[in-house]
């Protein structure tokens, strides 16, 4: 490679009076023109040394286009193809850190901005708990297998059971460090979340027998819903039963109060009565469907969340695996299990990304020996080249697995998508060198002909790869956590795939070419090729005509139309159930909560993040006027259902000043020495004012030591409340379009007293902020991808009217691809997001490389031992050229993507499906737009503003003055031994146009010669 260098460094300095710059080739070989221009017979000495120096390095750098630099590389692999085999070796060593592959999900936050509403939410939560991490929650549902009602003694019974079992005797082992727990240990003060099942059981189960026996029932007891009161204190029993039905009120209240007095007088016959007919009696309820669980902990330390997960996982388990033929079905849901449950559905991957493999693999090779058969280059070490095309891309997804693993970064399940995606994307470059290859078979040197095959096909190649990485690499700058460890990843791997297929693939070739060396001439099917020829020519004439030209328009307006009303409709939605395997236990469990739960129980936790001070009337009045408009949204269920520590410590303080002593206490001692509690009530009434001073008393009262967990202390005695929350509860939310827009509502009112610092957190919170976020996401990185593209294809293509049909044909395709997956029943979430990305990156394929190749001026081609060029004089013969070279690679990329990805449908869950669906509209899309409109749109563009070249533009006159310089400098003596050189390059520069043909100059016949 040096030695190639230096050449073309000294043939650069070599005087030549009679100057002769092939402009286009020392630019990017775009075309084939003779200039001449006589030099001065003098140059001053001193100036032209004076710009010699910053001459030679800017002459030198015109000798470095792209196309050169690929031309050396591939002299270079033909060269020493055993040195970049070892390379490859040494970069596929990394693929043994896929052992420690990590599988990791982040379900609930994995896929929420970093920048949303709902992270600041959680960390002010974090704070108020002071948490390690965000409250796990998981949920347990109880069902009666026969249909029944859950609240006959038989399954409440066992409800209750099952509670205290949960509770108090389940052991649960941590994995990796084989403590053993039960939930008591670690539930903190969520242990009595679920207490009142075993308070409503322990009141029904006292009225039952009353009731049987024919004893009087106190009053002080009615078990209604959704408020029953058992001994005069109000339970709630919303938040723990669902599914409710109720009967009407004549025959609740009122039948217990006859059946009350009826007992007394008749006592016997009340042992006759079925257990349906005295629950009749004692409840208004009718039916209860589910009873609903809630088991809460505080994320303390790394330690504490494993002991949450482990025993999370436990109960899951237990529920499926353990409690089975049982009266009472279980269902659990939680964070955790959902992760595992998609870890556990991504393993059966395996078996249909060899599938994929195995389809890739047969069309890879069925095309690869198709075509040499046809160009009578046929060889059983074609296989060999087969088998390069397909270890690329396995090579670069392990290689990225192993990176992965090795920098300790975790990989969740929409990353296993990759393989898919680099099996399809990666060969497309692959194609294009094979390709070449086959074209290129002649008697020439090895390093030669790669040399040529890189030339023709490297920055095409180049142009999609780079493309792809940067698509990839903007959306690993999104800030969603999933989506962006998705991309980086992807980014990576096709990067790979790009380097393995220079550093693999080519040295494969050189094999293969060694191997063929004896094999027999065999003229293959010239007749199939006339044909061939024949039909492109015809297309060509066909796609070229006006009438087509107007046809084309005309559909692409109609193809428009559909995608803009698609992209208009589609809907931004993302839930569990979309991430849950379809046949996965846990779809009945949120289904249940969706449809039930959710419906009937809603509730938003607000948290004051600041001291409050009660002493002050303006500020009570404002935190007052906030709870107020919280529960006067429209689907609240009433300010009877808030949960709010200050009006029962106001009721406590006044009831408390009344008195003049805490009758909720245990010991009953007066607070204060007293005769009369009532007249000084009355008598300071006006003088005492609401504070503090009584709130150790209430919080350690038996009936309201519950709040403690409500509220946050310090130490202070006029404001000991450092923050605090509440809840409000709302139901009839049935859509995620209604929980987003109250979301919106929670919020703006929060924002409104930002007097009191409050802040809003529900659970769906960050399910909300994806929907709200993904749309204006999508937006923002397809605008930023697209610009992206449109520059890099700019700098490869240097052609300003070609860049702009490609950019906008790009822009084409992805549009229309979003607008036909709404149409075909999709919604815009992250995995939809990925795969936007995916195709505006793919999209670049079917677009770039026509568009090079038409920009081109001229064709190569190996003849003997030299490279011969022919001028492109109209559009007709850059459209044949362009097809000739990329229409069959196209065609064998998109089918071999869609072989590969295809088994994926047949697994028939949601985010393999969304990829299948994408890169099939990809493909049919991306082959019509590359095939079809881009060359009729490109042939209509006049061929005079083809030839113009902004690289030419900017810099000709600076290379023509840095090389005038340079053979200035020469003539006067600084060039050596050039005069004796001189004589055989100018018989070497003598310009050629033989028979249309125009050979190549003398540092590419060096080059050649070399192995000659």
């Amino acid at each position: 490679m040096s030695t190639l260098l230096a050449k073309i460094t000294s043939a650069s300095q070599q005087p030549r009076p009679n100057f002769k710059i092939d402009l286009a080739e020392s630019n990017n070989d775009n075309e084939c023109c003779e200039m001449q221009e006589v030099l001065p017979l003098s140059v001053n000495s001193a100036s032209a040394n004076n710009r010699a120096k910053a001459s030679k390095l800017l002459a030198f750098c015109q000798q470095i286009t792209l196309r050169r630099v690929f031309r050396l590389i591939g002299f270079s692999i033909g060269s020493y193809p055993l040195a970049y085999v070892i390379a490859a070796i040494i970069m596929s060593v990394m693929s043994f850190g896929i052992y420690y592959l990590k599988l990791e999900d982040r379900v609930r936050d994995g896929y929420t901005p970093t920048t949303s509403p709902s992270r600041r939410e959680a960390n002010l939560l974090r704070e108020f708990t002071n948490s390690f991490g965000d409250p796990t929650l998981t949920t347990l549902t109880l069902q009666a297998r026969d249909g029944g009602s859950m609240h006959r003694l038989k399954y409440l019974e066992e409800a209750v059971r099952l509670h205290r079992y949960f509770l108090d005797n389940f052991t649960v082992e941590v994995p990796s460090t084989g403590e053993r727990f039960v939930y008591r240990e670690i539930c903190g003060f969520s242990c009595n979340a679920n207490v009142v099942i075993e308070y409503f059981h322990s009141a029904l189960l006292e009225e039952y027998r009353k009731e049987k026996t024919g004893e009087i029932r106190s009053e002080a007891t009615n078990l209604t819903y959704p408020i029953a009161k058992i001994t005069g204190f109000d339970i709630h029993l919303e938040r723990n039963f669902y599914g409710v039905r109720l009967r009407p009120y004549a025959n609740s209240g009122n039948l217990r109060n006859s059946s009350s007095s009826s007992s007394s007088s008749n006592r016997t016959d009340f042992t006759a009565f079925t257990e349906e007919t005295i629950l009749e009696t004692i409840t208004n309820i009718e039916y209860i469907q589910v009873v609903f669980m809630v088991f809460q902990g505080q994320v303390t330390s790394s330690n504490m969340e494993a002991k949450l997960s482990a025993w999370e996982v436990a109960l899951y388990e237990f529920a499926t695996q353990t409690y089975v033929n049982q009266p009472i079905k279980i269902l659990v849901l939680g964070s955790e299990i959902v992760n595992q449950e998609l870890i556990k559905d991504s393993q059966r991957m395996a078996p249909y990304f060899v599938a994929g493999f195995l389809a890739m693999f047969l069309i890879v090779a069925i095309s690869v020996l198709g075509s040499a058969l046809l160009l009578g280059v046929m060889h059983p070490a074609k296989l060999i080249v087969a088998f390069g095309v397909i270890a690329c891309p396995v090579l670069a997804i392990t290689v990225t697995f192993g990176l992965f693993s090795l920098a300790r970064l975790r990989t969740n399940t929409i990353m296993l998508i990759m393989p898919f995606l680099v099996m399809g994307i990666g060969v497309n470059g692959a194609f294009l060198v094979i390709h070449s290859w086959l074209r290129s078979a002649s008697e020439c040197s090895i390093p030669q002909r790669l040399g040529f095959v890189l030339e023709e096909a490297g920055p095409s190649v180049t142009i999609s790869t780079f493309t792809n990485v940067i698509t990839f690499a903007i959306g690993a700058l999104t800030p969603t956590p999933e989506i962006a460890l998705f991309c980086l990843e992807t980014a990576i791997a096709l990067a790979f795939a790009y380097i393995f297929t220079l550093v693999l693939l080519c040295p494969l070739l050189y094999l293969a070419s060694i191997v063929e060396r004896t094999r027999k001439k065999h003229a293959g099917f010239p007749m199939v090729i006339i044909g061939l020829n024949f039909t492109l020519k015809c297309y060509c004439r066909l796609i070229t005509s006006k009438l087509f030209c107007v046809l084309a328009f005309i559909g692409i307006l109609i193809y428009w139309f559909f995608g803009i009303i698609g992209a208009m409709n589609i809907e931004t939605r993302l839930d569990v159930e979309k991430l849950l395997p379809k046949n996965s236990p846990l779809q009945e469990a949120n289904a249940m909560i969706s449809a039930i739960v959710w419906r009937e129980y809603y509730p938003v936790t607000i948290l004051v993040n600041s001291p409050l001070d009660i002493r002050n009337e303006h500020v009570l009045k404002r935190f007052d006027a906030m709870v107020n408009d919280f529960e006067t949204l429209e689907k609240c269920r009433g300010k009877e259902f808030t949960l709010l520590w200050l009006r029962d410590y106001k009721t406590y303080w006044w009831e408390a000043l009344l008195y003049d002593f805490d009758y909720f206490s245990d010991d009953n001692i007066p607070l204060t020495t007293t005769a009369s509690p009532i007249s000084k009530y009355e008598a300071n009434f006006g003088k005492e004012m609401f504070d503090y001073s009584k709130l150790n008393d209430f919080l350690f009262s038996p009936l309201y030591k519950h709040w403690k967990i409500f509220l946050k202390l310090r130490n202070d005695s006029n404001i000991p409340v450092e923050s605090f929350y509440f809840l409000v509860t709302y139901q009839n939310l049935t859509s995620w379009k209604e929980r987003i827009e109250l979301m919106q509502k929670w919020r703006n009112i929060a924002n409104s007293y930002k007097d009191l610092n409050a802040s809003v957190w529900e659970a769906n919170s960050m399910f909300v902020d994806q929907m709200l976020s993904l749309k204006s996401l999508a937006m923002q990185t397809c605008f930023w991808t697209l610009i992206c593209m449109a520059a890099v294809c700019g700098l490869f293509i240097q052609n300003p009217f070609s860049v702009t049909v490609a950019s906008l044909t790009i822009a084409s395709i992805s549009f229309g691809v979003i607008g036909f997956l709404s149409w075909w029943h999709l919604d815009l979430d992250p995995a939809t997001l990925c795969a936007i990305l995916m195709c505006i990156g793919m999209s670049v394929d079917f677009t770039a490389h026509v568009s090079y190749y038409h920009q081109l001026g001229e064709k190569k081609a190996i003849k003997g031992i030299r490279i011969t060029k022919s001028r492109l004089e109209n559009n007709k013969a850059r459209l044949e050229y362009t097809l000739e070279s990329v229409a069959w690679p196209t065609l064998q990329g998109g089918i071999s993507t869609v072989a590969c990805i295809i088994p994926l449908a047949f697994l028939q869950n949601y985010i393999p499906l969304v990829f299948v669906k994408t890169i099939s509209l990809v493909v049919i899309w991306g082959l019509f737009h590359g095939l079809v409109l881009l060359p009729t749109f490109l042939s209509s563009i006049p061929h005079f503003l083809l030839e113009f070249n902004c690289y030419r533009a900017i810099f000709g006159k600076h290379l023509l003055s840095a090389t005038t310089a340079i053979d200035a400098y020469g003539s006067s003596g600084g060039a050596g031994d050039a005069s004796s050189t001189n004589g055989g390059r100018k018989q070497e520069d003598k310009v050629v146009h033989d028979k249309g043909n125009i050979h190549m100059n003398a540092t590419e016949l060096r080059i050649l010669r070399t192995n000659e």
